[in-house]
């Protein structure tokens, strides 16, 4: 993270934050020709202050005023022209999400090293991980092999993008902080029950493997107060913390 190896709790204003997604950015893989019109640090940066200023679609943010435009490649450190609707769609869509996915450990490393994420703490010192299911893409038109469906009333099939996320929370303090994502995708299953328990289970070993140090609390609605999900969970976190402490291949621990 180069010269942001050391961080307080001053440090953290939106400024240093948009400093430090642009370095983050930068180091996404470029797969497309060396004399593209946009750059893809750009393009994920505008896609950023799309969703950080909550327009309501990609081409409502397109169509922003010259002003506005200049404030918003001055704030989010866009650089250039901001791409219409369908080149954001073209060029975002081929980025892998494993390498958003490591901006999650990055921001965490650095809330505490700042001292947020000790702050956090709630009961037994643990943190609360608030799991939730999500809908950010929903058509009767266009999908896509991974999207899952849903038959509506007229009988007309609706194809959804969702996903669960993992978000850090305490129930005295108004600031939640994401901390992981796992997208829900066809092959997940065809009911919501089934798709959501499988999706969560990647997430809940990818927290587990991600942060081993962490006392996690996990809080979950209703779907998932079943004997199969806590027992996974239970599993999950037997099977980490035993590698952890013996070293031993996952095949072996999972046997014993």
């Amino acid at each position: 993270m180069g010269q942001n190896a050391k961080f307080s709790m001053e440090n953290l204003r939106f400024d240093w934050l948009m400093e430090f997604l642009d370095e983050q950015f930068q180091l996404f893989p470029e797969k497309r020709a060396s004399n593209a019109k946009y750059s893809l640090a750009s393009v994920v940066k505008a896609a950023f202050a799309m969703f950080s200023l909550k327009s309501p679609s990609l081409l409502n943010f397109k169509k922003q005023t010259a002003a506005e435009q200049n404030n918003l490649r001055s704030i989010y450190k866009i650089d250039g022209e901001i791409p219409c609707d369908n080149q954001m769609r073209v060029i975002l869509d081929v980025l892998e999400p494993s390498a958003i996915r490591s901006i999650f450990g990055s921001i965490f490393e650095v809330l505490n090293q700042a001292g947020v994420i000790k702050e956090y703490r709630f009961w037994e010192k643990s943190i609360i991980v608030s799991v939730d299911g999500v809908e950010h893409f929903s058509s009767q038109k266009v999908h896509c092999p991974s999207c899952t469906t849903k038959r509506l009333r007229s009988g007309e099939i609706s194809y959804q993008h969702s996903g669960l996320g993992a978000v850090i929370v305490h129930p005295e303090k108004r600031e939640v902080f994401p901390l992981e994502f796992e997208a829900i995708v066809k092959q997940d299953g065809e009911r919501k029950n089934d798709c959501e328990r499988n999706a969560a289970k990647r997430l809940c070993e990818r927290l587990q493997e991600e942060h081993p140090e962490l006392a996690l609390l996990l809080v979950e609605d209703a779907l998932y107060a079943n004997a199969p999900h806590l027992a996974t969970n239970y599993r999950i976190w037997l099977e980490v913390y035993f590698k952890r402490q013996t070293g031993l291949p996952q095949k072996f621990i999972q046997a014993v």
